[in-house]
């Protein structure tokens, strides 16, 4: 059997990019109370989020357009970083004809240092989107948990991440009272793209999340 050593190498330049540095080895989660465990502590929430046991665990939840809030505090030298979004979703509904009504997602912005409590488009320099659309494939199941992230350059001048816990809906196909249920939040900044995608991909490759 020919081994492609051209993949092999790439592999591993990215394991000794990411693990050779100690700062990145074990990345910081800029995100206070990630898991619920401290219930809506560092939260902000709207229109009935809560707090409620996923198989004995803390964990947020969304319904009827509510949502959770969090913002981050970054720095100038946290410009030209990348910013990884990332979390486990679940969703009590599932619309065979792909609507997304219902459907949790994580979303944000990247703000500049003049916006407070404000969330007008003017201080507003990137909308942050994460979707979890893949969960109306066909024979996905409901309450199913999904990974789902996004990796976004932090330009210059950005001095927050807001962070939102949301739930889709599309225009004619309103909610049903449904859950949608986010845990193991996570917001990360690394020195490259390769160095988050790696970590993401660690993260998620020996699928413990399920458990």
């Amino acid at each position: 059997m020919t081994k492609n050593f051209s993949s092999i190498s790439i592999l591993l330049s990215v394991f000794i990019l990411f693990f050779s540095s100690p700062a990145h080895a074990q990345p910081v989660n800029l995100l206070e109370n990630p898991y619920a465990d401290d219930y809506t502590d560092y939260w902000r929430s709207s229109d009935g989020a809560t707090i409620e046991s996923c198989d004995g665990n803390p964990c947020f939840v969304v319904r009827y357009g509510s949502r959770f809030t969090q913002d981050i505090e970054l720095y100038d030298d946290d410009a030209g970083k990348y910013a990884l979004l990332t979390g486990l979703v679940s969703s009590e509904r599932t619309n065979a004809d792909g609507s997304i009504t219902g459907l949790p997602y994580l979303y944000g912005y990247m703000m500049d240092e003049k916006n407070t409590q404000d969330i007008s488009g003017r201080d507003i320099h990137l909308y942050l989107s994460v979707p979890s659309w893949n969960y109306n494939i066909p024979a996905r199941p409901e309450n199913e948990w999904l990974p789902i992230w996004r990796i976004y350059p932090v330009k210059n001048n950005i001095k927050k991440i807001r962070f939102f816990l949301d739930q889709a809906e599309r225009l004619g196909v309103p909610h049903n009272g449904s859950a949608a249920r986010f845990d193991d939040l996570g917001v990360y900044l690394f020195n490259s793209e390769l160095q988050a995608q790696a970590f993401v991909d660690e993260l998620y490759s020996t699928g413990d999340y399920l458990q």
